[in-house]
């Protein structure tokens, strides 16, 4: 996964814009306690790195100096919990506690988690549950929390959010089916909703990024290992567990981010040469227009070439798969990018 975002961002980082360009580079990490073990250093004193050590150091990576190096402010997020439920009611805006709108102006990257307490899921559960106990866990529940927060922060382009998936149970914490139900959403998650293949959401938000924790930590059975949870009865991960997550947090969720600075910065030099790209989604045939003389490339997220042409103002996509793309559009004046998604 991080060679799949490491070659996207390459693509996008090697176009020159000619406009100005809305940075992503800093933000806030709102967490409990799991958050905060893996932000590191990792109470159990095993911890080799931190976030703030890999922010650092991927800012070094990537020759990123003074107000373009990344960053993030880490905060124990207010209520008693961070359930999905809560989480939920945390993006409606509406809570007696912070909510989404005191950080949208003051942090361009918002990165939101639940903890382990989450992964105890109930039941599939049914439509009903959404009506009589929003905090009843289950699957069903779950997902339809999830396309509410997502469908907020789609609302709100100028942010860059990431969000995890859920924390897993250590192997006395929990039992064969909650860590398959666990395991179900978290997929659900990452393969099925933000790849914009959830046929009630639809297109996946390019300013949205899942991290999926629950699938990197855990084992077969879907439990958190005991190499990774702090002890037998305690789920919060442990300093191998930081070691381990703390690279990928930074090098995932950040090289998303500079690569939706890009798409964002295409999108509005579209906008400002008048050239429109629809319909987005699409299937059957796309069209380009405002435009006479140019050239168009369709990409897939491992940088390849899947269809080009030139001044082709109606174009055939039915024999490409069903699945996220970008569309770069060369100019005599500007080289620009936007994201496709194929039905």
């Amino acid at each position: 996964m991080k060679k799949v975002f490491f070659v996207v961002f390459l693509i996008l980082s090697s176009i020159s814009f000619a406009h100005s360009q809305t940075h992503f580079r800093s933000g806030i990490f709102l967490h409990h306690s799991t958050g905060q073990y893996l932000w590191g250093p990792n109470p159990d004193g095993l911890s080799t790195t931190t976030i703030p050590d890999e922010m650092h150091q991927f800012s070094v990576n990537h020759s990123l100096t003074g107000t373009d190096t990344v960053s993030l402010n880490e905060e124990w997020w207010a209520p008693g919990d961070n359930e999905w439920n809560t989480q939920h009611e945390f993006f409606e805006g509406n809570t007696t506690y912070t909510d989404i709108n005191d950080y949208l102006n003051n942090y361009k990257v918002i990165v939101v988690k639940s903890c382990f307490p989450s992964s105890e899921i109930d039941s599939w559960g049914q439509p009903s549950d959404t009506v009589t106990d929003r905090t009843y866990k289950s699957v069903y529940n779950y997902k339809w929390h999830w396309r509410h927060i997502i469908k907020v922060m789609k609302n709100h382009p100028g942010n860059f959010f990431a969000i995890w998936t859920n924390a897993p149970l250590e192997i006395n914490s929990t039992n064969l089916q909650q860590a398959s139900l666990a395991k179900h959403f978290c997929i659900w998650a990452k393969d099925t909703l933000a790849a914009g293949l959830d046929p009630v959401f639809g297109a996946f938000p390019p300013n949205v990024y899942v991290f999926d924790y629950f699938n990197k930590i855990t084992g077969a059975d879907s439990i958190e290992p005991a190499m990774y949870a702090t002890a037998p009865y305690n789920s919060h991960p442990n300093g191998a567990a930081t070691d381990f997550i703390a690279p990928q947090f930074v090098n995932e969720i950040f090289t998303a981010a500079l690569a939706y600075e890009q798409v964002l910065t295409s999108t509005e030099n579209l906008k400002k040469q008048k050239v429109t790209v629809f319909p987005n989604p699409v299937k059957g045939k796309l069209y380009i227009e405002g435009i006479s003389n140019f050239r168009y490339e369709i990409i897939d997220i491992t940088g390849s070439i899947i269809k080009s042409g030139m001044n082709e103002s109606e174009i055939e996509i039915n024999n490409i798969p069903k699945a996220i793309y970008f569309i770069r559009i060369n100019t005599e004046t500007d080289n620009v990018i936007e994201k496709l998604v194929i039905e």
